[in-house]
């Protein structure tokens, strides 16, 4: 079946808040910092954890919903008009980024192509607006969204604790807009 890529309605929502966009890995990052001479080094090293565990999604409930309604861009990817992933994006011109702050797809159809569309469909909203970054906003123990982010060539560019109301540190991955495409 063909992947349909579509501005949401507000009738999406509802179908939105009921994907599963929790993630289940075995790996997460750990943040060290530490103050040098000088300098002040921040080291984030993959660790294997003891035994798989359920990440769930850093936004839920009001705060989903509050970001949906400020968003500049609200995608839905859709199959046999059944609703099976979303993102959300922000335009910040004054800085020439586009914000990437929710992406999710339905466990049953992750690996198949459907967040690199999504992020595609951005990527291409974000040029017609002129703009020369995308960034993405990651939970640090979500290891599978940070291998995704960097399979499609962002490279991490930093990061910002307590990003949700969860406290969690959020990954901030990036990458350059090309703008001599033909």
């Amino acid at each position: 079946m063909a992947i349909r890529i579509r501005r949401a309605q507000p009738a999406d929502r509802e179908h939105c808040l009921r994907l599963d966009s929790t993630v289940l890995t075995e790996y997460a990052w750990r943040m060290e910092e530490r103050e040098e001479a000088g300098g002040i080094t921040v080291n984030f090293q993959k660790v294997r954890l003891p035994r798989p565990v359920v990440v769930p999604y850093p936004r839920q409930g009001e705060d989903l919903i509050a970001e949906w309604e400020a968003c500049d861009l609200f995608l839905v990817a859709e199959e046999d008009k059944r609703l099976i992933g979303y993102t959300t994006a922000r335009a910040l011109p004054g800085h020439g980024i586009c914000w990437i702050h929710d992406l999710v797809v339905d466990p049953v159809h992750r690996q198949r192509g459907i967040g690199r569309n999504l992020v595609g469909h951005v990527a291409a909203w974000a040029l017609e607006r002129g703009l020369r970054e995308l960034v993405m906003e990651v939970p640090m123990r979500n290891y599978p969204a940070t291998c995704f982010c960097r399979a499609l060539g962002f490279s991490l560019r930093g990061y910002h604790d307590r990003h949700w109301r969860t406290s969690d540190i959020a990954l901030l991955f990036g990458t350059s807009l090309r703008t001599d495409r033909r």
